[in-house]
């Protein structure tokens, strides 16, 4: 009996080994298989997804021929476009020299259009008496200072005896030697109806030399003493403040309509009456000028001015209206050539 026990139990155990043995080979082999299912299954998707990046490799290759052959640019690389000489200005303002007798004792110009990039100026580094087209950089300063919190609007600044000057404008009515009057009022004042005495009160405050250096801020040009120890500018200071004044238009968005509505109608406004023109005219001792921006098909900057010439101001606006007719009559034929 022990002995057949114990054969019994040998046979037991080797079968439960054997048993064993069976399960871990099965195990490895469902393992190898799915191995191989996965390895199979990468190696599918690999081909896929290199397949698919080659054929979107082929497309931008293409793509990309196409835009260069067609010289289109795409969203997120746009032509750079280059600031150019405007001939057609350039020969239009030389016929009008020629018809009215101007030449670089009594005539200054510029032009320049802020979406193609082209201008041209004509007798541009010459001082000139620059009446009151100094009023604009005046009020950026003021602006600025309130923008950057040194004044307020409803400060008031001291009207003095000497501030006294005849023009147009309201101070002197509103107001007395003594008083006090608001920077809002004065500000109005200068760029809306040209006002002498508002603006000597402006001038006066800050101190005539520290008010002409803190008004070379708005442009690179190089000025003589003569622009610091009188009233005098040329064209390419009056271009940089325009270009100041309408790249910074948010801080000075009051005074740009204050521009806007000054004058009344005359000068470059004049001939314009579909467009808005935001702009400052200056006249003093046979100096007559306007300079601003007008807000056409594109948008211009301009100035013309003048030195003892009859009827300057129906000049100015012959020569503003002429200007944007020559620019925005050769746009539509390129346009209407474009259609055919």
């Amino acid at each position: 009996m022990d002995k057949k026990g114990k054969h019994s139990k040998e046979k037991e155990t080797k079968l439960k080994i054997n048993y064993k043995i069976l399960q871990i080979g099965l195990f490895i082999c469902v393992v190898i298989v799915m191995g191989i299912i996965i390895y199979s299954y990468i190696t599918q998707n690999k081909e896929e997804v290199g397949e698919q990046v080659e054929e979107q490799k082929e497309e931008e290759s293409v793509a990309t021929v196409s835009v260069e052959e067609s010289g289109e640019t795409t969203n997120e690389e746009e032509a750079v476009i280059e600031e150019t000489v405007d001939t057609n200005i350039e020969n239009l303002i030389n016929e009008i020299m020629i018809e009215n007798n101007l030449n670089e004792n009594n005539f200054f110009f510029f032009y320049y259009n802020l979406e193609e990039k082209k201008y041209y100026f004509y007798n541009e580094n010459t001082y000139f008496t620059a009446a009151s087209t100094i009023k604009v950089p005046v009020a950026m300063l003021y602006y600025d200072k309130i923008n950057e919190g040194e004044l307020s609007p409803s400060d008031t600044l001291l009207y003095n005896s000497d501030d006294y000057e005849a023009g147009d404008g309201s101070t002197t009515a509103d107001y007395s030697v003594g008083e006090r009057i608001p920077i809002s009022y004065l500000l109005e004042q200068t760029v809306v109806n040209s006002d002498n005495t508002a603006l000597n009160i402006l001038i006066h405050n800050i101190g005539y030399r520290k008010c002409k250096e803190e008004l070379t801020k708005y442009s690179d040009v190089e000025l003589t003493e003569d622009f610091y120890s009188s009233n005098v500018a040329n064209v390419s200071y009056y271009y940089d403040v325009l270009q100041y004044l309408y790249q910074n238009a948010d801080k000075y968005s009051e005074l740009i309509e204050y521009m806007k509505i000054s004058s009344a109608g005359g000068y470059l406004k004049a001939n314009l009456p579909q467009y808005e023109v935001a702009h400052k005219y200056g006249s003093y001792d046979g100096y007559v000028h306007d300079y601003g921006i007008i807000y056409g098909q594109n948008t211009y900057l301009i100035g013309v001015f003048t030195n003892g010439i009859t009827n300057a101001s129906d000049l100015i606006a012959d020569i503003g209206e002429q200007v944007v007719d020559c620019v925005e009559t050769e746009e539509l034929e390129e346009v209407n050539e474009l259609k055919k």
